[in-house]
Order: structure tokens, then sequence, then C-alpha cells
């Protein structure tokens, strides 16, 4: 004999609550979908953490009908036993942070109206101690193509000091400004070796110098448009944080300190002031392309160069001098000599 199935439901997995103003605000991060909420209702879907029935959700909330639920449901914020079943990645569960950002860069765009003036991007740090770069390296033996064969992350590095001219070059065919444009409608934008979200040229890059020869030890900025370097920090202890995070970062593997830690930072605004939704899923999809330009120019230049997956963006950020709300850490790259020599 045939039995009539229960629906059961639980909360949606999918849920932000925040608030705009002193509303009250679900986001189901999957479809995009805000709802402004009462706080009742906020205490009622924090009570269903487990799959329930109509008849047991109804024994604690006497006011709840099965209508409520298929409303709740309809309004993605419950969820069926059913649906779950039916997906194929049932085992697995997006962070909902994660998620929204996924939804957002197939949904965002340009804003129509653009509000404001563009954000500007003026010279930084000019009171600053510079060290000018020497001249870099302008042709190389190695072709793209092999390049792309050798590319590989390296944790060990030769007995020698990175040389400073090493870095120069390094940081001139990977990030230097090749080209300013000034639009009136959308200010300043900068052409670099690495493609950025509309030539917004967000990306700014620190240099952590540990054993650069003709470099002393600190925290640099690296202005792109003069090939310099400002100095901002002499070691300290979060000097050393920074160097004992990378290690762990790299899994113990790094056979010493690296000689430079490239600390890449975005100045938020100057996306998300023109991109509506997508903005800071642009701005990781920049950093993976410099990232990638950096390994080959490295590789070119028989360099170990390693990306680095984590640190303490907003900490590193303030020991730089900077806002993490306005720029922050989005990336980290460390390099130094070459141990061997593959084929």
């Amino acid at each position: 004999m045939n039995t009539l199935r229960v629906t059961r439901y639980r909360r949606s997995p999918h849920l932000v609550l925040y608030w705009s103003e002193s509303q009250t605000v679900l986001l189901n991060a999957s479809t995009l979908h805000i709802h402004k909420v009462h706080p009742n209702l906020v205490t009622f879907l924090s009570g269903l953490n487990e799959w329930s029935s109509m008849e047991q959700i109804a024994t604690g909330n006497g006011w709840v009908r099965a209508e409520d639920l298929a409303e709740l449901h309809r309004l993605g914020l419950l969820e069926t036993e059913d649906e779950v079943a039916g997906r194929e990645c049932s085992k697995f569960e997006w962070d909902p942070i994660e998620l929204a950002i996924q939804r957002r860069t197939a949904r965002g765009g340009y804003w129509p109206n653009l509000a404001g003036p563009p954000p500007l991007i003026l010279p930084r740090f000019t009171d600053c101690a510079s060290t000018d770069l020497p001249s870099p390296e302008l042709s190389y033996d190695m072709t793209l193509i092999d390049a792309l064969r050798r590319r590989r992350t390296i944790r060990t590095y030769a007995e020698r000091h990175l040389r400073l001219q090493e870095l120069s070059t390094l940081l001139y065919h990977s990030a230097r400004v090749i080209e300013c444009i000034s639009d009136p409608q959308l200010g300043s934008r900068m052409l670099r070796p690495f493609p950025t979200a509309g030539a917004r040229s967000e990306l700014e890059i620190y240099v952590i110098s540990v054993d650069i020869f003709g470099l002393e030890r600190g925290a640099f900025y690296f202005d792109a448009m003069s090939h310099r370097l400002l100095r901002l920090r002499d070691p300290d202890d979060h000097y050393a944080q920074i160097i004992r995070s990378v290690h762990a970062a790299a899994g113990g593997k790094l056979s010493r300190d690296p000689a430079a830690v490239l600390l890449i930072t975005a100045v938020f605004e100057r996306v998300l002031w023109k991109y509506r939704d997508l903005g800071l899923s642009l701005i990781y999809k920049d950093v993976g392309a410099l990232f990638q330009t950096l390994y080959m120019v490295a590789t070119a230049l028989d360099l170990a160069p390693c990306a680095i997956g984590s640190g303490d963006e907003a900490e590193n950020s303030r020991w730089l001098g900077l806002d993490p709300l306005c720029e922050s850490q989005v990336g980290c790259f460390v390099v130094g000599p070459r141990e061997n020599h593959e084929p």
C-alpha cells in the first residue's frame, strides 16, 4: 500500500542576515532575493535547524499553517528534504557569503548611472624616502611557450641574495604602468602588463624586503608609474609575523625565508564605483591575472615563485598604514633565487 510522503522543512542554509538602517533583512545567497522581515520571523527560522514536518513545527508554533510554510518555501527561506536529496552536490554545502559572490558574477554589470565623479588615481606616499629601481632587463632568451612549460611553484631557494635588478625586472614586466588614459566620465585608467577590470588598475604592490642585495630590509610601496620603491616601514614584530605567516601558509615547505614578499592590495573603490554587484569577483580575477604574470616573468628570470593563499589581510594592511575598508590585501606572492635549473 502506498503511503503519502510527509513534506519536511528546514531553514535554507543559504540565508544571510543583516540590517539595512533599522530594518532586518534576509538575503538568499543562491537566488539573491532580498526580503525585509520582522524579527519574529528571524526567531522562528532560527529554530528550524533540523528537518521538521508541519505537525512538528506547529507543536511549538501554533500560529503556523501549511500555507505559511509553503509561502516561506516559495520565498526561498525554507527548503524541503526532497529537493536537497535530488541535488547532485548534496554532500557539499556552500558558505553563504561565498555563494553570494559567485551568484553575483553572473548578475552584475555596469552601474547604469555612475554616481559622483570617478575615484582619482593620485601619486601616493610621496613624502617617503624613495629608491629608484635599476634599469630592468628588456630581453629574454626564454620563449613564452618555454615559460609556460617550465612554470612551477618553487619553495626552495639558492644560497644567495636576490639582486635588486632581478626584483626591478620582475616588477617592471609584471606590474608597471604602460599607459594612462584620461576619460572625463570614467576618470584615469591605466594599462598594465596584466588585465584589470575596465582598466581600473585597482591593484597595488607592497614589497617586503627580506634578503635583497642593494635594498635594506623593510616594507616598500612599488610606484608602478615611476618604477621606484617608497619606504614605508622598518622591520619590527609585525614584519617578522608576516614572514612567519608565509612559512605557515606554504605548509612549512619553504627552504628558508623568501627574499621578497609581495603583498598585493586592492583599492576597492576604483572597481566598485563602476561595477554593480560583481566588483569583488572582478578584483579576485585580476589578482589571478597578476599572479600568472608574476609566475611567467619569474620563470623567465630563473627565479623561484610561489603564490600564497592566506594571510592576515586586515592587520597587514593596517601595518602598511592603510584603512582595510578602503584598501586591503587580496593576494600574496613570494619570490627568491632559484635553487636549480630544470630543463
